[in-house]
């Protein structure tokens, strides 16, 4: 059963990743996938992962109980009687087997990221292999929002420069960008479990000289820090964070936003007009991904 923490924040027992299941009826109204619903839904309260174990069935990871409890809340409040959401806990063993069972390679351009067990083949000479073993941290490749920020990444030349990862999840975007000529990349990511995943994918790739990941909030680093930033975030979060997040970019440089919803790009570049302009845009079902381009020093 699950008891109250140190700090009050109320933990599962050893071994076990307090989840939310959500079971969905129909499609939704708005057209849009389930999946995406309630990510939107859950995106307050701390969520690490999501993952779809079968049709019309999403489930949702926790850093804790208490956000668990409080995200089954906003759900239902949320999504009322076409779904059927609880709390449980979910075992290391059986996310681990789910992912081997189900997640395959997959290709992004010249990119191709790979969970370890996946069959290999003979890569084309241009193909950049990131190989990404898909846990509690974000980002196996397998989401559209991450694969519009691999598509982007490959739009910039990034030969010799320096990249930041906003959230960085799994590493995989700061890989990415290493095997894509980046001099050297900086993951950070306030959740502990995600930064696990994220060295570990690190030194699968053979580039723990060169990916450096930190426990960072956003808000508390450098302006400036970056010619290229990546911030594969939330829409929320980047119209919240807008400012914050055009400073960190370097003169000149380029900000790669993605994990916005369609319905949210009109406010997400409204809260980006002021620190740059739009120099890509591209989307994939309903997810869009932009570049913003930081003008030069004056």
């Amino acid at each position: 059963m699950d008891g109250p923490g140190p700090t009050g924040r109320r933990r599962t027992a050893p071994g076990l990743h307090p989840a939310l299941d959500v079971r969905t009826s129909g499609g939704h109204p708005g057209g849009l996938p389930w999946l995406d619903v309630i990510a939107a839904v859950v995106d307050d309260h701390e969520p690490r992962a999501l993952d779809e174990p079968g049709p019309d069935h999403v489930r949702v990871f926790f850093e804790s109980a208490s956000d668990r409890d409080r995200a089954l809340t906003a759900v239902v409040s949320a999504c009322g009687e076409r779904v059927q959401a609880r709390a449980i806990g979910v075992s290391d063993e059986s996310w681990a087997a789910r992912s081997q069972a189900d997640l395959p390679a997959v290709r992004v351009g010249r990119i191709v990221v790979a969970p370890p067990w996946s069959p290999r083949t003979t890569p084309d000479p241009a193909d950049v292999i990131v190989t990404i073993r898909p846990a509690l941290g974000f980002g196996s490749g397998h989401h559209p929002t991450t694969r519009l920020a691999l598509r982007g990444l490959q739009g910039l030349d990034l030969r010799g420069r320096h990249v930041l990862d906003l959230g960085t999840g799994s590493g995989i975007l700061a890989i990415a960008a290493v095997k894509l000529g980046a001099r050297r990349a900086t993951g950070v990511d306030r959740d502990p479990d995600a930064l696990g995943s994220a060295r570990e994918g690190v030194d699968a790739n053979g580039v723990a000289g060169e990916v450096e990941l930190h426990r960072r909030d956003i808000a508390d680093l450098e302006p400036a820090s970056a010619p290229v930033v990546l911030a594969n975030l939330t829409g929320a979060v980047l119209i919240r964070l807008a400012p914050v997040v055009a400073a960190l970019v370097e003169p000149g440089g380029s900000a790669i936003l993605s994990g916005i919803l369609a319905e949210e790009e009109t406010a997400v570049a409204a809260a980006f007009r002021e620190h740059g302009r739009m120099a890509w845009r591209e989307a994939e079902g309903e997810w869009v991904a932009m570049r913003l381009r930081v003008p030069p020093r004056r």
